[in-house]
């Protein structure tokens, strides 16, 4: 896989790569990212799954998510989202590495910002996400995402299990500032 990261587009990292290593991805899924950044977990879904939706609200991550999409000769559809504002249709498989990292207002300067902060809690994103996937989920759908030790794994299942769904932790990876974790969830 051939992947080039735009400037003001979050680079794929440990998170990323933990998620891309976990994700599972039938031949029969309709699938969407959230937060698609350089598109490497729309492309690896793409080169499984039945069709790809991916979105971003960055305009720089779209053009890079497009361009990496065509080096790897996938097809994705990509469009400009915060969250599921423009997200149509339903969905066997979300896909989401959010940005979860706990920041103040003083950190949120730039575009790139929106990559990585998740507000004071570092859930702020994560709990929106949460609250609307239901709708965006085919019966027996799932949804898999990144957490990490800095914005409270155990808040964000419990927030899961809040909006009705049931989740597993399908992998671990402790660094050394943090413990990332790929929870899958689906509805009761």
């Amino acid at each position: 896989m051939r992947i080039e990261v735009f400037q003001e587009v979050y680079e794929p990292c440990d998170d990323t790569y933990l998620l891309a290593r976990n994700l599972e991805v039938r031949e029969s899924d309709e699938v969407l990212e959230i937060g698609t950044g350089s598109g490497i977990l729309a492309i690896i879904a793409a080169k499984k799954a039945k069709r790809v939706v991916a979105c971003d609200i960055n305009k720089k991550a779209i053009e890079c998510a497009k361009h990496n999409a065509k080096l790897n000769n996938v097809n994705i559809k990509v469009i400009e989202s915060d969250l599921f504002s423009n997200i149509k249709g339903k969905f066997d498989l979300i896909i989401f590495n959010p940005p979860y990292l706990p920041s103040s207002p003083l950190d949120r300067e730039d575009e790139l910002a929106k990559a990585w902060d998740g507000g004071e809690t570092g859930r702020e994103v994560i709990n929106k996400f949460i609250k609307g996937a239901k709708k965006f989920l085919k019966p027996k759908g799932r949804v898999q995402i990144v957490a990490s030790s800095r914005c409270g794994i155990k808040e964000v299942i419990q927030k899961f299990h809040e909006e009705g769904f049931i989740t597993e932790i399908i992998a671990k990876e402790r660094h050394f500032f943090e413990e990332l974790v790929v929870i899958k969830a689906w509805l009761r």
